[in-house]
């Protein structure tokens, strides 16, 4: 099967379909036509997440489902794994970090093997250097090694090669694909909102979710046609919208999400005009 490069192609029906292209993927032919509505299992995924689907005013973002959502949700990220954030200097098979320094225009870091990291789960996230040398940069993660056994570090591929040289003084962290393991939006936000789940996913499976253009999602509380909608907060209902409130304390601070193009009553679902992307 052929990897997939990154490049546009326009399907029959006249919808064009993104591919991000990472070296990790590799993936079967395109089909003529795309079902939004379809769920892939775990041991047939599709697409290269992230892959990004437009049809007419609407945009389709192609997903791996970290738990159950319904269609019509409102889904996030999954929150960032604190084991992997602010991993100071070290030593190969001892301590978190950059194991080695690396020059300028390297596309492969060595990260000491004293943390978990499954095998490409990164792929399509970020390394990013958080102070000392070489700082203040975000790098795509194209590919990566798994566990290797004690001393064995973990070898990152980056796509674009390092902006400047960084060493063992530098902190990293990883952040994976904002695509990867999305689950329904809990009424405490854990990570960022990223989109409408298209249809029924389970843990583990791939599908599609909307970010942009009208949409059903999940409504909690009164919804106002033609204003604006944020997620729904403590208190409220997990995966739904609400009326985005700017006199209610804090919770406008969830941040908006759409227009409302016709209201549907709470606990069911009204045609949102998503603005996530």
């Amino acid at each position: 099967m052929p990897r997939y490069q990154q490049k546009i192609i326009t399907l029959s029906d006249g919808s064009r379909l993104y591919l991000p292209g990472l070296s990790s993927d590799t993936y079967p032919a395109v089909a003529s036509d795309i079902d939004i509505f379809d769920v892939n299992t775990a041991s047939f995924q599709q697409f290269p997440l992230g892959t990004k689907l437009e049809i007419g005013d609407n945009v389709f973002r192609y997903v791996e489902f970290g738990g159950t959502t319904a269609a019509g949700d409102v889904v996030q990220t999954e929150a960032p794994d604190g084991a992997h954030d602010d991993l100071a200097a070290g030593t190969t098979g001892s301590i978190d970090g950059v194991s080695a320094a690396v020059s300028a225009g390297s596309k492969v870091i060595h990260i000491s093997s004293s943390i978990t990291v499954v095998e490409n789960e990164y792929a399509g996230g970020y390394l990013v250097t958080e102070t000392d040398t070489g700082a203040g940069y975000a790098y795509m993660i194209e590919q990566h090694t798994g566990d290797g056994g004690a001393g064995t570090d973990h070898l990152f591929l980056i796509k674009h090669g390092l902006a400047v040289a960084i060493d063992t003084t530098t902190d990293v962290k990883l952040v994976k694909s904002r695509f990867q393991e999305v689950i329904e939006c809990p009424t405490t936000l854990t990570a960022m909102v990223v989109g409408v789940s298209c249809a029924i996913g389970a843990d583990g499976s791939f599908g599609w979710i909307a970010t942009r253009g009208p949409w059903a999602v999940l409504t909690e509380g009164t919804v106002t046609i033609g204003m604006e909608v944020r997620p729904s907060e403590s208190g409220g209902t997990a995966g739904a919208v609400t009326l985005q409130d700017y006199d209610e304390a804090d919770d406008a601070n969830l941040g908006t999400i759409g227009r409302c193009m016709d209201v549907g009553g709470t606990g069911e679902f009204s045609l949102i005009y998503l603005q996530i992307e």
